[in-house]
């Protein structure tokens, strides 16, 4: 992900939250780093991390699924 995009996604929690969803794991993580290496608002923290966590925990769990098939 360009980092021009990234940095607009952090300039605007509302845009934020509307990108959050279409995001990849490993984009929403970019996106965690590079907030806590830059600005380190916590509610912009909280919100991206909540959203890994999210999509981390969904992909182990189907993960595991496949594992009992």
């Amino acid at each position: 992900m360009e980092q021009m995009i990234l940095d607009a996604m952090l300039d605007d929690y509302n845009l934020l939250n509307h990108e959050l969803a279409d995001l990849r794991e490993d984009q929403l993580w970019k996106l965690l780093e590079r907030e806590m290496e830059t600005r380190q608002r916590p509610s912009f923290v909280k919100r991206i991390h909540q959203r890994c966590c999210t999509v981390r925990t969904a992909r182990e769990r189907a993960e595991l699924m496949e594992k009992l098939v």
